[in-house]
C-alpha cells in the first residue's frame, strides 16, 4: 500500500524515461554528477577541482559525496539520466522501511512498527511552512535536498540497528553494519549528522550500560574514520569557504498549521507512552525534546535552524502512529458493536484501513507534490522551451573556450529551473561563474558582487552572503569581468541589454528567444586569459584570519582605483618579503608601482585539474585566474599564494610553468585513517565468516549423532504482553 501510493506520485513512466532531471538545485547537480563519473571516481577518489564553478572550487570537499557515488555506481548498469533520478528518490522511499526498522528492532508492541511506517509515508508528503528547503519532505527532495532526505532516512535505520547492537555489545556483522550506515549518513548530509550527535544520547536511557556506552562510542569513532577521508579536509580547510549569514527563525515556525493532524494523534501516542510507561520509547522522547532545544540554540551563522526541525517534525508523526497503535482497542469493540464482527477479524482489518485512509488522504490533498515531480522528472527535455535552451547550449559549444556568466532572472525557470545556465558545463566545453555550491567556494561573495552589478533583479544568494547592499553598476561588473577571466555575459532584461550594448568592452554575438524572453550573449574584451603578468607589484597584507581577508577584500573589488594594485596574502614566505607591506588601513589606499619589465604568457592549457603556460617574465608575479585553494600546488614556480580577492599568484623560476591539483596532509591523514578503518571492518568480517562456518561444521557434525527421541510434551499457550502484539488471543470477550 505504502509503495502503491509513491508509485502513484513517482510514476515508472517519469522515473525510468531518459529525461535529463530539471526542477530546483536538482536540476544544476547534473554538473557534479558528472564530475564524479568522469573525472573522480575513475581515478579512485570522491574529491576533486571544478573548474566550471565560481572560476573553479573544490568539489565534494564541503559537500556530500556518497549520493553522487551512488548515482555513478547505477550508471554502471542504467543510463544516467535513469540512475540520477533512482538516487534523487531513494530517500523518499528508503523513509517508510526506515521507520519501521526503527520501531521492530526497538521492540515495541505490533503494530506500531507497520504503523509508523505509514506515518513515515505521510511525513514525506507533510508540507513544511513557510518554506519547503529545509530537507526531509518530498518537495525539499525535489527542490534540491536529495542528499539530506536519503541521509535522514538512514538516521532512523541506524537508530534501530545501533539499539539492538548496544543490547549485545560485540564485534560482529551489526558493528560492521551499524558503522557503515553511519558513514553513509555522514557522506550524505552534515546536518542530519549533526541532529544524529544529539539524538544519540537518547539511547542510553533505556540502556544504561557502560558496555552499551562504549559499543556506541567504538562505532562512532570508526565510523567517523571510514569518512576520515572526507571529514578531515572538511575541518582542516573550512576556512576557504563563503561564510553564510543564516537568521534563525522564531519558536512559532517549528509548529506549522500542517502538522496538526498528526500533532493530534502524536499527543495521544505521548499520552499513552506516559500511562503505560513505555520506556522503549524513551529514545523518541529525547529526540522530541532535544530537537527543540538544538532549535532554540543554535545561534546566528552557518547552520539555519530550521534544517533541523525536520526531526521534530518526524518525532511528532511516528508518536501519532504510537497513538494509532493504541486507537486498536476502541476500534475493536466499535466494530464488534456495530457489526458483530470477531476480534481478529478487526485486528487484521485496522491497520489496512488506516493505511488505506491516509493513502486517500495523501493522494487527495498532494497536488503539489504531484506537479513538482511531473515538472522535475520530464526533465529539461519536456519544456516547452527546450529547443531554445538546446539552441543555446549549442550555440554557447561554438564560441571558443571560456567563463560564462548570466545575469539573474527568475524567468530562467522556464527551461526547467533558475538554475538552468549553471549546468553550461554539463552542456558544453564552457564554464560557469555561479553553482548551487555557494557556501563551498572562496570566490562566491565576489561572484555575487558582480552579479548584483549587472542584473536587474540579483537574487537572494548574495544576501545570504552578507552582501545585500551591493547596488547595480554595469560598468564596474564588466571590469569586474574582465578581471575575473569571464569571456561571455548572458543579459536577459532589456535595461541591462541596453547598457552592455553601449559599453565598447561589450561585443552583441547572437540573441535567442523564446516567448516570453530574450537571451542576449555577449563577449567581453579585455580578458586577459586564466594568466596574466602583473602590470603593477602586489602588496603585502598579514591578517588573522581569512574571514578578515574577506571582509577587506570585498572593499578592494568594490573600490575601482583600488583594482590595480594586487593584494597578495602574506603567511612569511620568503619569496614574498620584497613587496611592499600595507595595513588593513590601506586596502584601498595602497600605491601602484608599475612593473617595467615587459613580458607575455603563451601556451596556456587549462585541464580538469591543471593549468600549465610558457612566460617570458620569469622572477615576476603572475595573477592566475583560478579560486585559491590549498590543494593546489606548482612546478617552475614560487607559490601559489592567495592573492585579491581570491585568486592565486605565481612567481615563475623557469619559463614553464605547471599547476596541478593535488594533495595536503589533511588528505593523506584523512585518508590513512579510512584505510585503517575498513581494514578493521574486513577483519571482523572475515573474524565472523570464519566463526560461523566453524559453528555451522560442529552442527552439521552434532546432527549425525543419534540421540534418543524424546517424549512429546503438551504446553498451555498464556495471554502474555511480552511487548510482541497489541491484543493477545485470550483476552475476555467482555474487554
Amino acid at each position: 500500500m505504502i509503495y502503491a501510493v509513491l508509485l502513484v506520485f513517482f510514476k515508472p513512466s517519469l522515473l525510468f524515461s531518459q529525461t535529463t532531471t530539471a526542477g530546483g538545485d536538482t536540476g544544476a547537480h547534473h554538473y557534479d554528477a558528472m564530475l564524479m563519473i568522469k573525472e573522480y571516481l575513475p581515478h579512485f577518489r570522491l574529491t576533486g577541482w571544478a573548474q566550471g564553478w565560481y572560476a573553479g572550487m573544490p568539489m565534494f570537499t564541503f559537500y556530500w559525496p556518497f549520493p553522487f557515488l551512488l548515482i555513478a555506481i547505477f550508471n554502471w548498469v542504467l543510463p544516467y539520466t535513469v540512475a540520477f533520478k533512482i538516487v534523487t528518490v531513494l530517500g523518499v522511499f528508503a523513509m517508510p522501511p526506515a521507520a519501521y526498522a526503527m520501531a521492530r528492532l526497538w521492540r515495541v508492541r505490533k503494530p506500531f512498527p507497520t504503523l509508523a511506517a505509514i506515518m513515515g509515508l505521510a511525513f514525506v508528503f507533510m508540507v513544511y511552512k513557510p518554506d519547503n528547503i529545509y530537507g526531509g519532505n518530498i518537495l525539499s527532495t525535489l527542490a534540491g535536498e536529495f542528499g539530506y532526505m536519503l541521509s535522514f532516512a538512514l538516521v532512523f535505520l541506524f537508530l534501530g540497528t545501533l539499539h539492538r547492537g548496544m543490547q549485545s555489545p560485540r564485534l560482529n556483522m551489526l558493528f560492521v553494519l551499524n558503522c557503515l550506515i553511519l558513514m553513509a549518513i555522514a557522506l550524505s548530509h552534515l546536518v542530519t549528522t549533526m541532529a544524529l550527535v544529539a539524538i544519540l544520547p537518547g539511547l542510553l536511557l533505556g540502556n544504561l550500560r557502560w558496555r552499551s556506552l562504549a559499543y556506541m562510542v567504538m562505532v562512532g569513532l570508526v565510523g567517523f574514520a571510514l569518512t576520515a577521508f572526507w571529514s578531515i579536509p572538511f575541518l582542516a580547510d573550512l576556512q576557504y569557504t563563503a561564510s553564510a549569514l543564516w537568521h534563525q527563525n522564531s519558536f512559532k515556525y517549528l509548529f506549522p498549521w500542517t502538522l496538526l493532524p498528526a500533532g493530534i494523534f502524536g499527543i495521544l501516542g505521548i499520552a499513552y507512552a506516559i500511562s503505560r510507561k513505555e520506556r522503549k520509547l524513551l529514545p523518541l522522547a529525547w529526540m522530541t525534546v532535544v530537537i527543540i532545544v538544538l532549535y532554540e540554540l543554535l545561534p546566528e551563522g552557518r547552520l539555519w535552524n530550521m534544517r533541523v526541525a525536520p526531526f521534530f517534525w518526524a518525532s511528532v508523526y511516528i508518536w501519532a502512529a504510537y497513538g494509532a497503535t493504541w486507537l486498536i482497542r476502541p476500534f475493536i469493540v466499535f466494530v464488534r458493536d456495530l457489526f458483530w464482527a470477531p476480534r481478529s477479524v478487526s485486528k487484521r482489518f485496522y491497520v489496512p484501513l488506516v493505511a488505506v485512509i491516509v493513502g486517500i488522504v495523501i493522494v487527495a490533498t498532494s497536488s503539489t507534490a504531484a506537479s513538482w515531480i511531473s515538472w522535475n522528472y520530464t526533465g529539461y527535455e519536456g519544456k516547452p522551451t527546450y529547443s531554445e535552451y538546446q539552441k543555446i547550449m549549442n550555440y554557447l559549444n561554438t564560441l571558443p573556450q571560456g567563463r560564462v556568466m548570466e545575469e539573474h532572472s527568475s524567468d530562467i525557470n522556464e527551461f526547467g529551473t533558475e538554475r538552468a545556465f549553471e549546468v553550461i558545463p554539463y552542456w558544453t566545453k564552457q564554464y560557469t561563474m555561479e553553482g548551487t555550491l555557494m557556501e563551498a567556494s572562496i570566490t562566491a561573495p565576489f561572484h555575487f558582487i558582480n552579479l548584483a552589478e549587472l542584473s536587474k533583479d540579483p537574487g537572494g544568494g548574495g544576501a545570504t552572503l552578507g552582501l545585500d547592499a551591493v547596488s547595480q553598476n554595469v560598468s564596474l561588473g564588466i571590469t569586474h569581468l574582465q578581471l575575473m577571466n569571464i569571456s561571455y555575459f548572458i543579459t536577459t532584461t532589456d535595461e541591462i541589454t541596453a547598457q552592455f550594448k553601449q559599453d565598447s568592452r561589450a561585443q552583441l554575438l547572437a540573441t535567442f528567444s523564446t516567448s516570453t524572453d530574450t537571451y542576449n550573449i555577449f563577449s567581453i574584451a579585455g580578458t586577459s586569459g586564466y594568466v596574466e603578468v602583473m602590470q603593477n607589484e602586489p602588496v603585502r597584507l598579514k591578517v588573522s584570519s581569512m574571514k578578515e581577508w574577506r571582509d577587506l577584500n570585498i572593499k578592494w573589488y568594490q573600490n575601482e582605483s583600488s583594482l590595480k594594485t594586487p593584494i597578495v596574502r602574506d603567511q612569511g614566505e620568503p619569496a614574498l618579503q620584497k613587496f611592499k607591506s600595507i595595513t588593513a588601513s590601506q586596502v584601498t589606499t595602497a600605491t601602484s608601482t608599475p612593473i617595467n619589465i615587459e613580458g607575455h604568457v603563451t601556451n596556456e592549457k587549462i585541464t580538469a585539474e591543471g593549468l600549465s603556460f610558457d612566460t617570458t617574465a620569469i622572477g615576476q608575479p603572475h595573477w592566475v585566474k583560478i579560486s585559491y585553494f590549498p590543494n593546489w600546488h606548482v612546478k617552475g614556480a614560487e607559490g601559489p599564494y592567495l592573492v585579491s580577492p581570491s585568486l592565486m599568484m605565481v612567481i615563475p623560476t623557469q619559463s614553464h610553468v605547471e599547476l596541478y591539483y593535488g594533495r595536503t596532509n589533511a588528505n593523506n591523514l584523512g585518508q590513512a585513517l579510512t584505510g585503517a578503518a575498513f581494514a578493521l571492518l574486513i577483519g571482523v568480517s572475515i573474524w565472523r565468516i570464519i566463526l560461523w562456518r566453524r559453528r555451522r561444521r560442529l552442527s552439521t557434525t552434532a546432527s549425525d549423532v543419534v540421540a534418543p527421541r524424546p517424549e512429546p510434551q503438551t504446553f498451555q499457550e498464556t495471554p502474555s504482553d511480552n511487548g510482541h502484539d497489541l491484543v493477545g488471543p485470550a483476552e475476555s470477550e467482555q474487554e
